[in-house]
């Protein structure tokens, strides 16, 4: 068996501006842990398994029932801002949309950063190796009470003709709530 938990909950943000300058990672940044389990119940540690597997993010509202990695914003021809989502494509994240906005509003990404974690097998504070999944640079646009919605997904094994060739879910979760403050109100980083 295996037990996906989430080790290191987001606690804050600084709401992040248009700029590229003005980058505010979650804080602390988010970090899930793994643990695979045989027979016996006893923890091991699969390299070849675990090799396989990433965990994708998307934000939420707090109450779990609307996703908000990407909202509609109001329009302003006036403004010479580098909209949210061309300021993702230069850092590389994939964009997930599929409608056009409503006349007046303008779809941009309110989570911004790296959405997906590849496992990686290191020692915890404890000296013990296991197997994690970090996300340092995740950033939010908007003030508001989230939460970050985690799915472990097993990729693949392209050398294996026996297994389908599609991406599966295997584990879902969501992380506490969290606050993401403007400028004049943050607390500070943890």
């Amino acid at each position: 068996g295996l037990r996906l938990a989430i080790v290191q909950q987001p606690i804050r943000a600084r709401m992040c501006g248009s700029s590229d300058k003005d980058w505010r990672p979650v804080s602390p940044p988010p970090v899930l842990k793994l643990e695979l389990f045989d027979m016996e119940g006893n923890s091991v540690i699969d390299g070849t398994f675990m090799q396989y597997l990433v965990v994708h993010t998307t934000l939420w509202k707090e109450n779990q029932e609307e996703e908000l990695t990407v909202v509609e914003l109001p329009h302003n021809t006036n403004s010479k801002r580098i909209s949210a989502a061309a300021k993702s494509r230069k850092r590389g994240v994939t964009q997930f949309v599929a409608r056009e906005a409503e006349p007046g509003l303008e779809i941009e990404n309110n989570l911004l950063g790296e959405y997906s974690a590849s496992s990686s097998i290191v020692e915890d504070e404890n000296g013990e190796r296991g197997c994690f999944f970090v996300f340092p640079n995740l950033s939010i646009r908007l003030e508001g009470r989230y939460r970050l919605r985690f799915m472990l997904i097993k990729l693949p094994n392209m050398h294996d003709e026996h297994q389908p060739m599609l991406p599966t879910c295997i584990d879902t979760m969501f992380s506490e709530p969290f606050d993401v403050y403007s400028i004049k109100t943050f607390p500070g980083m943890i």
